[in-house]
């Protein structure tokens, strides 16, 4: 039973993790989509008037970057959370 009960606390601990960042995992996940939008429309400029501008490569370089940066950031909390969980379930007594 013991087992039980931690397995509860470490789900318990991993749901209030994640509700803690909720918000700010919707700002990532915006800002992703948003730039993926970018990326998109000005990827489709490019290819279809074959005009090389400063500006529209600005948006498909810039885009791209804030995919990637905003993904990162993601994966990042995600790998964190189940990071401490795994911790907490092989029993690291000071969670390091």
């Amino acid at each position: 039973m013991p087992m039980r009960e931690e397995l509860k606390d470490t789900l318990d601990a991993l749901d209030r993790l994640l509700k803690m960042f909720m918000v700010e995992r919707y700002v990532y996940l915006a800002l992703t989509v948003t730039s993926f939008a970018i990326l998109l429309i000005f990827g489709y400029q490019l290819v279809t008037t074959k005009n090389a501008s400063i500006e529209v490569l600005t948006a498909v370089f810039g885009g791209s970057g804030l995919v990637a940066a905003s993904s990162v950031r993601i994966s990042w909390f995600f790998n964190r959370a189940f990071t401490l969980i795994e911790r907490l379930i092989q029993g690291a007594p000071d969670g390091k």
